[in-house]
């Protein structure tokens, strides 16, 4: 081969070669855009979801929270937030901004209702061993009472309820003439009658009571200026513990105490008050006060002792406005749209 043909082939080679070099440099760089750009898309997309769990979790605990959120940094990102509807058809919108990226991701959601215990008269019992001191003027009525003290709309109730036939004996043969005769509602006094409740698993009923809560309460004494919730606005109530509820202390909702209850002064509560122990429950009742609504009490060893003038009505319309305004903080989701 002649040396002008050698350097023909060489200058073919060194040519081809810098094309191949030169391909292979475009693909690299249109590699690394490609991924560059999919981390991008990937990170917007992973802001705009966040940003909607995070705020689901701000509406479990703010149950009123409506309106628009902007700029709520995120993983190097940022994403805005817009939350309109009623709790029947919330819509989420969050829109996520990373480098040169944004995505919008849209949630439509229903709040779930406020799961109730059954109601079965104007006090429920469930205990394996029940102990009552009953004294002085109380009285415990299953007739349906407005909560300005008429009468209701709906069929009575028995004043006393239990889950067990020997417990309904006990108390019927306990009763002393001056308290029987104010226990009133379904079957005239002493009204006091075997009801089994539907509720399987109380542990479960107070927890999904609780994961709703609106104020929480440590052990201790409650008085005067003490608002569990008023008609127009009643709460979720939890006491961890002990707890005294005294003087013109009120409230408006339902009230899960998990520890024994002591009511005193003129203490008045319009809803469910349910007092829930896997031991024993001690309910002590010394003043004028009273509860519209139901009264359940539920542990291994239930004791009640009552020295005042309290009264625990049941009241269908305490019931409902609960239902009706009560609000849960447990969400289900209709749509996920990204």
């Amino acid at each position: 081969m002649s040396g002008k043909a050698i350097i023909i082939l060489a200058m073919g080679f060194s040519i081809i070669t810098s094309f191949l070099i030169l391909k292979l440099n475009a693909n690299s760089k249109e590699g690394v855009k490609t991924t560059v750009e999919s981390f991008e898309e990937t990170r917007a997309r992973l802001i705009a979801n966040s940003g909607v769990e995070v705020y689901l979790e701000k509406l479990r605990r703010n149950k009123t929270l409506l309106g628009d959120f902007s700029e709520n940094p995120l993983m190097q990102g940022s994403y805005d937030i817009s939350i309109a509807g009623p709790d029947s058809a919330l819509q989420i919108v969050s829109t996520a901004y990373f480098g040169e990226i944004t995505h919008q991701s849209i949630v439509k959601a229903k709040r779930d209702p406020v799961k109730f215990p059954p109601v079965l008269g104007a006090l429920y019992v469930s205990s394996d061993n029940l102990s009552l001191q009953l004294n002085g003027n109380l009285e415990i009525d299953g007739n349906d009472h407005n909560t300005n003290g008429t009468p209701g709309p709906n069929p009575p109730l028995p004043g006393i309820a239990v889950d067990d036939k020997t417990d309904s004996a006990y108390i019927i043969n306990y009763l002393k003439p001056k308290i029987s005769k104010d226990i009133k509602g379904y079957g005239g006094a002493p009204s006091v009658y075997t009801k089994q409740s539907s509720v399987s698993d109380w542990s479960e009923t107070t927890e999904n009571i609780i994961f709703a809560a609106d104020i929480t309460l440590s052990s201790g004494t409650y008085g005067s200026g003490t608002v569990l919730g008023t008609p127009s606005e009643p709460k979720i109530t939890y006491v961890t513990g002990d707890v005294h509820l005294s003087a013109d202390a009120i409230g408006d909702g339902i009230m899960v105490v998990n520890g024994n209850l002591t009511m005193s002064g003129n203490f008045t509560y319009r809803g469910i008050i349910l007092v829930y122990g896997k031991s024993t429950i001690e309910t002590q009742i010394v003043g004028n006060g009273g509860v519209y609504g139901s009264t359940i009490l539920v542990g291994e060893n239930v004791s009640i002792h009552s020295t005042g003038n309290s009264s625990f009505f049941y009241s269908s319309e305490a019931i409902k406005n609960g239902m009706l305004n009560l609000k849960s903080s447990r969400f289900r989701i209709l749509s996920w749209w990204e």
